[in-house]
């Protein structure tokens, strides 16, 4: 099979066109890894090495805008993506790699969240240790972000929380 045109569609995406046939729409980063071009020979295993490279490509851009206004823990992606429609298999691939490339991380989301909420909404461990768990992080790594933020933080929230209520109670009857 020959390649006999390559026609531009919208937002960086091409029509793969072989024996005049319309075959597979791609994006051009696709186009511009294979070295796809007019009159270039290809084999039906090919294509279907550069349709799953496609799909691939798609998951991973969906994730990217997803985690571009702010991190996300594996489980939010994963529910994410499985709402748009991709393959589950090739969600977990895209997983995966954005996990081994330092994208996904839920160890460093919970130590994060953890000095995030503790600073800012003053929220103690074991309403932390909900929201967390609510949001998909596994037990052990909830458990290693509370140790690094250490204890002593929160006994210092209590006594600041007891006081204010002290204060606040001790002037009425």
């Amino acid at each position: 099979m020959i390649i006999s045109a390559i026609v531009g569609q919208k937002q960086k995406r091409y029509e793969i066109q072989v024996d005049g046939e319309s075959i597979l729409s791609v994006h051009e980063d696709i186009l511009v890894k294979y070295g796809l071009h007019k009159g270039m020979e290809i084999e039906l295993a090919d294509l279907a090495e550069i349709a799953e490279a496609g799909e691939r490509h798609c998951v991973a851009q969906a994730f990217f805008r997803y985690v571009s206004y702010r991190p996300r823990t594996m489980l939010e992606a994963k529910q994410h993506l499985i709402q748009k429609g991709f393959d589950e298999t090739l969600i977990q691939s895209v997983l995966a790699s954005m996990k081994q490339q330092g994208y996904l991380d839920d160890k460093q989301y919970a130590v994060n969240w953890i000095r995030e909420r503790q600073t800012g909404k003053k929220l103690g461990i074991n309403r932390l240790k909900q929201e967390l768990k609510r949001k998909g992080i596994a037990s052990v790594y909830i458990d290693e972000a509370i140790q690094e933020e250490h204890y002593q933080e929160e006994r210092q929230l209590v006594t600041e929380v007891a006081e204010r209520r002290y204060s606040r109670l001790s002037q009425e009857d």
